[in-house]
């Protein structure tokens, strides 16, 4: 019977011979198909036995140089397979950053802890929704592999716990300084990208060193040089290999410029911080809520025992190391904190004791502002029966909690802790783990640890989405820049500039901070001194040729150069050059007409036609968007204004008509929008703007910058739109995302409130506001920013269903903010009474009184008159039909019980 070739398949006759490798498990194989299956030499020695380098692996058979690259294979399968998955992987991250975070499902740490089944539980922490809780219970988890040390292994061999290493610090470690080359594109779906690739020799075998980077994805690993499909000795084969298994298009390009390690490690170190603030915050037996913690003032031996072993007492003032945002010229935020430099990272503690206590402050904003901001913060629990609750601390920023709880009845020495660690959600796990050890005496070894894992957790949190999304925006821009600047100079050759004009990016934002060898750039540039000259410049009117009477509490005279704002606008184009041309000052000649650049009015012969609007765009666009809308009546008497606006704009285009007609018949012109004043400046008068944001934007486009308020935004967002100046645009945007505060939504407001409804770019900034305060209702109402908003807005807002704000909270909101309405009209007693109703029934229509408990309603809202009577008894008697109904469902519950 005839065996069959295990390479081939095909029957090995009788007269045929058949070749059986040592330890081949019974394969055999004809002569001339015992080859390598990868570069398919013949394994026969030259007696035509097998050779004692053949190697048989999956069944296929390998020369000893092959198989070796198929294990390394095997080892790094991983990293060829996350190069496959790396756009698919990318997009799904870009996805989720995308999402907030409450529509995220996030995994649960191994670490974390069961719940009630553990046998350490609670540990010490009141169990909230949307934390997770480190379990202590040591039997539970191993989160060590064999190849490392285990914390305490590894503290009495080297004194230090394992510091979770940075993403960031690959290219740092692997790359820079050494021979690599650097590859970008801007792929069709996935953006900006760079590879970097590098050669290496590891166990005698040629690897490639990979690390490949998008603004929200990177992926680093060694690839053996025989298993990449091309070439290796081609590097230009080797980088299309690549770039076909991670399907990038357009292709990848080398980056030539010098300068490229450098922008990499700059993008790389912007998220590498040498420099953290904690907060530190003493809690006593029985304290639970925010009020009561935060009133604590330092009178506990214990707590300064504890604060002492952190890090030194400092004073502030004149303190010249990193100060964590506390004041250090006049003791603003206190005269002492608490400051230590750890292995290279200056960590400032907020300790809560030390900040301004101001006993009027129910609040304790002076402390709250501080610590609220940290993202890390160790609670000392001076108690025995009390359990921590991360919800107490409201705070947007505070991610991690470490709980150190001391017994306050303890006299023996050293002072004994025993460590808890709460974190939210989106917080992944983090060494050294509580599993190995959870109770320590006051020691080095327990300052190493602790210290350690509130580096550890101040990284881990960087990964949360708040966070990753900021981190994200700052890499894209910077990536973004540098993939331009690689592009313009393969295309051109030439030289990036230090920055963009128009960006809204400060001024050498991207440049280095080293000396530039001559071979890079060997011009000066001073775009900064440059840009203060103009705007000196441009301030005097003898240097400019043209005025603009802008109206506002009084007119006032901007002076501007005409060619710089028709360059830089369209708008501004259409205004000064081509919507005038054909008219000419009566002082000029017919004869010098055509040679004249002055502006020009036709001939009467020549059959001028009246127009029946303006010819500046300013007039024409007020025009069309005054008569072009359409609005709802409103109590506080807007209408009136739009309505007597629109009358003015249109008795100046009557205006307007009357001087066409009369320039026509008398030869002559009067300007309609333009008058020639004494220094023979073209004057134009702008009735669309206030004089300050109008100077603001004449600053920009003169010298390309200008200095952004959450103040100017609204107005300078509006003429931004209007004179067609995306990039001044964009930055107000950027400027309104990073910056916007309580403080400040409700004058932004105000100033949109009569714009609003023009432009596209102010109803995206108004909603933007208000999904900001609906994002942080609580506070916004709490402290009260609300009560000089203009009522449109305010009944917007107030009207609704703002996150985690009681019905009650609205109401007393609506009241006061009716009251305030009320005495800034400055009425009398009685008819501030009736106007008193007749404005908080218009504000209180979509409120829902069921949802206010009976006592409110009787203790609150009855007592201030101002709702109807008949609207609280059908709240009350909603409230009474809801007991009766739960009731009878407990009695018939219990009758069942009873059977």
């Amino acid at each position: 019977m005839s065996v069959l070739c295990n390479e081939c398949s095909s029957p090995i006759l009788s007269h045929q011979r058949q070749i059986s490798p040592p330890m081949s498990g019974g394969d055999v194989f004809h002569p001339e198909c015992f080859k390598c299956s990868s570069c398919a030499c013949s394994l026969l020695d030259k007696h035509g036995n097998p050779n004692p380098i053949a190697r048989q692996y999956n069944g296929r058979i390998f020369c000893e140089q092959h198989l070796n690259d198929i294990m390394v294979l095997i080892e790094n399968g991983d990293f060829l397979h996350q190069l496959r998955e790396f756009k698919s992987k990318a997009l799904g991250f870009v996805a989720a950053r995308r999402k907030s975070s409450t529509s995220l499902q996030f995994p649960t740490p191994n670490e974390a802890c069961p719940g009630s089944s553990c046998p350490g539980y609670p540990h010490g922490i009141r169990m909230v929704n949307g934390y997770w809780v480190e379990c202590t219970y040591a039997a539970r988890i191993n989160p060590y592999d064999s190849s490392r040390l285990a914390p305490l292994e590894l503290y009495s061999e080297t004194g230090t716990f394992e510091l979770t290493s940075h993403e960031q610090e690959m290219y740092g470690t692997y790359f820079y300084s050494t021979e690599h080359w650097n590859y970008f594109t801007a792929d069709e779906d996935l953006g900006n990208l760079m590879l970097s690739l590098k050669q290496e020799t590891v166990n005698g075998r040629d690897q490639f060193r990979i690390m490949v980077r998008t603004a929200t994805y990177q992926i680093h690993g060694l690839v053996p040089a025989a298993c990449v499909f091309a070439n290796r000795y081609d590097r230009e084969d080797v980088i299309r290999s690549l770039g076909k298994e991670i399907a990038l298009y357009p292709p990848l390009k080398i980056a030539e410029l010098p300068s490229t390690p450098d922008d990499l490690l700059k993008l790389d170190q912007v998220f590498i911080k040498s420099e953290l603030k904690v907060g530190v915050v003493h809690v006593k037996e029985g304290q639970t809520t925010e009020e009561e913690i935060f009133d604590n003032n330092g009178d506990s031996p214990l707590f300064e025992e504890f604060v002492d072993l952190l890090g030194d007492r400092v004073k502030l003032q004149g303190f010249d190391r990193y100060r964590g945002g506390l004041d250090t010229l006049h003791n603003l935020t206190g005269t002492h904190s608490i400051y230590t430099f750890w292995r290279g990272i200056e960590i400032m503690f907020h300790v809560s004791t030390l900040l301004p206590y101001e006993k009027d402050d129910s609040q304790k904003l002076q402390r709250k502002r501080h610590i609220g901001n940290d993202i890390v913060c160790i609670i000392f629990l001076e108690a025995d029966d009390t359990d921590f609750s991360p919800g107490c601390i409201k705070s947007h920023f505070l991610h991690t909690f470490i709980v150190v709880q001391a017994s306050p009845h303890q006299r023996e020495k050293p002072s004994k802790y025993k460590v808890s660690v709460v974190s939210r959600d989106e917080v992944p796990g983090y060494g050294p783990y509580l599993n190995d050890m959870c109770e320590f005496d006051k020691g080095p070894m327990f300052r190493e640890w602790l210290l350690t894992k509130t580096v550890n957790a101040e990284r881990a949190s960087y990964t949360a989405p708040k966070f990753a999304r900021m981190q994200d925006r700052t890499r894209g821009q910077m990536l973004e820049d540098l993939v331009i600047n690689l592009n313009n100079h393969s295309e051109t050759g030439k030289m990036p500039q230090p920055y963009r004009r128009g960006s809204w990016r400060p001024i050498g934002h991207m440049r280095s901070n080293f000396p530039l060898q001559d071979s890079v750039r060997d011009t000066f540039e001073s775009f900064e001194t440059l840009s203060n000259d103009f705007a000196a410049a441009f301030r005097r009117a003898d240097l400019c040729d043209v005025t603009f009477i802008v109206e506002g509490k009084e007119k006032v005279k901007i002076h501007a150069v005409r060619a710089i704002l028709g360059v830089r606008s369209r708008v501004f184009k259409e205004m000064l050059y081509d919507n005038l041309k054909g008219i000419r000052s009566a002082s000029l000649s017919s004869t010098n007409l055509k040679d004249s650049n002055m502006l020009q009015v036709p001939d009467p012969d020549e059959g001028y036609k009246n127009k029946s609007a303006p010819s500046s765009p300013v007039a024409k666009r007020a025009l069309f968007k005054f008569g072009n809308f359409s609005f709802k009546r409103r109590s506080d008497g807007s209408h009136e204004k739009l309505r007597r606006e629109l009358k003015r704009m249109q008795s100046q285009q009557s205006a307007w008509e009357d001087d066409e007609s009369d320039a026509s018949s008398h030869g002559s012109l009067k300007k309609n929008v333009s008058t020639e004043s004494k220094d023979n400046l073209d004057e134009y008068e702008i009735i669309e703007f206030d004089p300050s944001t109008f100077q603001i934007l004449l600053d920009y486009l003169h010298t390309g910058t200008c200095t952004l308020t959450c103040s100017i935004i609204p107005g300078l967002l509006c003429a931004a739109e209007y004179y067609d100046l995306p990039d001044l645009l964009q930055a107000c945007f950027h400027h309104a995302k990073q910056y916007i505060h309580l403080a400040a939504v409700a004058q932004m407001l105000n100033d949109l409130e009569e714009c609003y409804w023009r432009y596209n770019s102010a109803m995206e900034l108004v909603n933007m506001i208000i999904q900001f305060i609906n994002t942080n209702a609580g506070d916004f109402l709490e402290q009260h920013h609300y009560i000089t908003l203009c009522e449109p807005f305010f009944t917007i807002i107030i009207c609704r269903e703002l996150k985690s704000v009681a019905e009650i909270d609205k109401f007393q909101a609506m009241l006061a903010w009716a009251k305030y309405f009320l005495r800034k009209q400055r009425q009398t007693k009685g008819r501030a009474t009736d106007d008193l109703r007749t404005l908080m029934d218009r504000l209180s229509q979509d409120l829902k009184l069921h949802k206010i408990s009976p006592s409110d309603l009787i203790k609150i809202v009855q007592p201030a008159q101002c709702i109807e009577n008949e609207r609280v008894i059908t709240a009350l008697t909603h409230h009474a039909n809801a007991d009766r109904r739960r009731s009878k469902q407990q009695c018939s519950l219990s009758s069942e019980d009873s059977m």
